[in-house]
C-alpha cells in the first residue's frame, strides 16, 4: 500500500496546489528545464544542413540516451527515499510535479469565466497556452471546442499517464513519460523540420499513451454515467469514432467526451496558419456549442479523476489482500 500512499499525496498536493503551488513562483517548473534540455538537442542535432537520415539518427539516439539517462539518475533517488517514511512523503510531492490535474482544471475554467464576461480575446490568449492550433480567428463555439478536446485529450496525457506509468515503473516511469510527452510536444510534428528527428519521440509517446487513453475513454464513460449525461451515446460514438483522430490514442477520450455531451468535436483547424482538414467526432451532433458545455465537461473530467483514484485503492488493496 505504499505505492498508493505515494499516489494519494501526489493527487492531494496537486489538487490543493497544482502549478500555482508557492514553490514555482521563486524557482522554475521542472518541465521549464525539460524543455530546455529537448530545445539544446533541437538545435545542436537537428541542423538544416543534415540528411533526413541523420536527423532521424540523432533524433532515436538523443532520445535512447536521455531515456537511459533519467532512468538511472530517477531510480538511485527513489531507491534513497523509499527507504524511510518520510520519503514517501518526498516523493508523493515530487510525483505531484508530473500531474497536471488542477492546473488543466484552471484554464479550461479561466476559459469559462472569459467567455461569460463575452472576452473573446482573452479566452482566445488562455486557449492558446493549452492548444497547438491557431486562435486568432475562432469564435466562441470554436474556443469552447478547443477547450473540451484539450480538458478531454489531458485527462489521458497529464493525470492518467502519469499514474500509470508509476504504477508499471516506478518514478523513474512518470519522469520518462513526462520527459516523451514533453519532446513529443516539442518537436513531434509531422512537418519538415522535424518529420525525421521527432519521429522517434512521437511514436514512443504513442505507445506510452496506447494504454491510458483507453483507460481515460473508460473513465469519462462512468463519469457521464454517473452525472447522468448521455452514457451510451459515449459508448457508442467511442467505438465508431475513436481511430478517426489523426493520433492513436487522443480520439478514445476525445470521443467519448463528444457522446457524453452530444457535440461533435475535432474538425479542421489552422496550424501555423496552415489549414489541416480533420474529420469529425460524432459529427452528426451539435458543432454550434457554448460555454455551458465547458462545465459539464468539467463535472465529467472531475468525477472521472475521482472514480479512477477510487477504483486504483480498490485494486491496489486487492492486490495486497491476494498477495
Amino acid at each position: 500500500m505504499e505505492i498508493f500512499l505515494v499516489i494519494i499525496i501526489a493527487v492531494l498536493v496537486d489538487a490543493y496546489a497544482g502549478d500555482e503551488h508557492l514553490l514555482w513562483r521563486k524557482v522554475p517548473h521542472p518541465i521549464i528545464y525539460i524543455g530546455r534540455y529537448i530545445n539544446f538537442l533541437d538545435i545542436e542535432f537537428n541542423r538544416k544542413e543534415f540528411s533526413d537520415k541523420s536527423k532521424f539518427f540523432n533524433g532515436f539516439l538523443v532520445i535512447f540516451i536521455s531515456v537511459i539517462g533519467l532512468y538511472f539518475l530517477t531510480r538511485i533517488l527513489e531507491d534513497l527515499l523509499l527507504n524511510n517514511t518520510f520519503g514517501y512523503i518526498i516523493l508523493g510531492f515530487l510525483v505531484s510535479i508530473l500531474l497536471s490535474g488542477k492546473s488543466l482544471f484552471s484554464h479550461v475554467k479561466s476559459i469559462y469565466d472569459d467567455l461569460m464576461r463575452d472576452d473573446i480575446q482573452s479566452a482566445k490568449s488562455n486557449l492558446s497556452k493549452i492548444v497547438s492550433r491557431d486562435v486568432d480567428k475562432l469564435d466562441e463555439s470554436s474556443i469552447t471546442r478547443g477547450s473540451i478536446e484539450s480538458l478531454s485529450e489531458n485527462f489521458c496525457d497529464g493525470y492518467i499517464s502519469p499514474i500509470f506509468w508509476f504504477l508499471v515503473l516506478g518514478f523513474p516511469g512518470v519522469v520518462i513519460y513526462k520527459f516523451i510527452s514533453t519532446a513529443d510536444s516539442m518537436i513531434g510534428y509531422k512537418n519538415d523540420k522535424y518529420i525525421k528527428f521527432g519521429k522517434c519521440a512521437a511514436k514512443i509517446d504513442d505507445i506510452m499513451n496506447f494504454v491510458p487513453a483507453r483507460i481515460s475513454s473508460l473513465f469519462i464513460v462512468l463519469a457521464t454515467y454517473l452525472l447522468k449525461e448521455n452514457w451510451k451515446s459515449a459508448i457508442q460514438i467511442t467505438k465508431m469514432d475513436a481511430k478517426k483522430s489523426s493520433s492513436p490514442n487522443s480520439g478514445w477520450p476525445e470521443s467519448s467526451m463528444a457522446g457524453a455531451l452530444d457535440i461533435a468535436l475535432g474538425g479542421s483547424n489552422y496550424y501555423e496558419n496552415k489549414f489541416v482538414n480533420s474529420e469529425w467526432i460524432n459529427a452528426s451532433a451539435a458543432k454550434e456549442i457554448d460555454s455551458d458545455h465547458i462545465i459539464r465537461a468539467l463535472w465529467i473530467y472531475t468525477f472521472s479523476i475521482i472514480i479512477f483514484i477510487i477504483t486504483l485503492f480498490i485494486f491496489l488493496l486487492l492486490i495486497g489482500l491476494i498477495f
